[in-house]
């Protein structure tokens, strides 16, 4: 029975020290480090290179799709498979990230100050 309390001591110390190490980042780890010069990208930058990617992303499995509906023989259909499916997974990501933001704004426009 004594072995038993011992172990339950030293598991409820061991979790009492992991507790103890497991803390909230400060705004310094959350903020990038600008000092070598560069600063931060703002959010509409950071939005706006988002959205590059999905459409370039979406120009790209297009290109690839008329190429092999062309009569591209180089073109393997696997590779426009792929490629039209990162495109439908990317425009899907992009949709689901819009959906968070109006529904986050929405909730920060309905709360009461």
């Amino acid at each position: 029975m004594i072995e038993a309390i011992a172990a339950m001591s030293a598991a409820l110390s061991d979790l009492a020290s992991l507790a103890g190490q497991a803390t909230a980042p400060s705004a310094a780890q959350l903020v990038p480090d600008a000092s070598d010069g560069t600063a931060a990208p703002s959010f509409m930058q950071a939005l706006k290179n988002a959205l590059g990617g999905v459409d370039s992303t979406i120009a790209n499995a297009d290109a690839t799709a008329q190429s092999f509906a062309g009569g591209d023989k180089s073109i393997p259909l696997s590779d426009v498979m792929v490629s039209l499916e990162q495109a439908n997974l990317a425009l899907q990501m992009a949709s689901g990230v819009r959906d968070k933001v109006v529904s986050a704004y929405t909730n920060i426009m309905n709360m009461q100050v």
